[in-house]
């Protein structure tokens, strides 16, 4: 076995062990229906459907994300601070589905990863304190507003 394949099988093997010991984190723990608050204070709610075997954060990888749908596809508009502030709100709010409470994720927009390993879309979102935990996320963004979103566990920690 080359090194190249010896990195890749460690990855796979460390990937496997985080999955297996983060099973009860994630989209599986969230609520099916809330709401967020968005920059002004305004509560936008959401309903959120729970997809398994899903690759959309992967070329082939299967991993479980969660969707979630703003009821009122206007409410986390951009009210003239950018869209950065709702995208922080939201990200304190999925952040608290994925590990411990004081994995401290960095959520706010300016501290978001590019990606994570063998992730193709999306952004990620760090654990300080846990830095092999991340959560890849992506915004749907309609005119000026995030409609929706999908998140999911990262296979390792964040990389830009």
């Amino acid at each position: 076995m080359n090194l190249l394949n010896s990195k890749v099988v460690a990855g796979f093997m460390l990937t496997s062990l985080f999955c297996s010991s983060t099973a009860s984190a994630g989209p599986t723990g969230a609520l099916k229906k809330g709401f967020i608050k968005n920059d002004k204070g305004d509560k936008c709610w959401y309903t959120q459907v729970v997809k398994e075997s899903n690759t959309y954060f992967y070329d082939s990888l299967k991993g479980t994300n969660g969707i979630i749908t703003f009821d009122n596809p206007t409410c986390m508009s951009d009210n003239g601070l950018g869209l950065d502030a709702n995208k922080m709100m939201i990200n304190n709010i999925i952040s608290r589905w994925y590990s411990h409470s004081d994995a401290d994720f960095q959520t706010r927009a300016s501290e978001m990863f590019n990606s994570s390993p063998l992730q193709k879309k999306g952004k990620c979102i760090q654990s300080k304190k846990y830095p092999m935990i991340g959560i890849t996320v992506d915004y749907i963004i309609k005119g000026n507003s995030i409609t929706g979103v999908i998140h999911g566990s990262s296979v390792q920690g964040c990389t830009n």
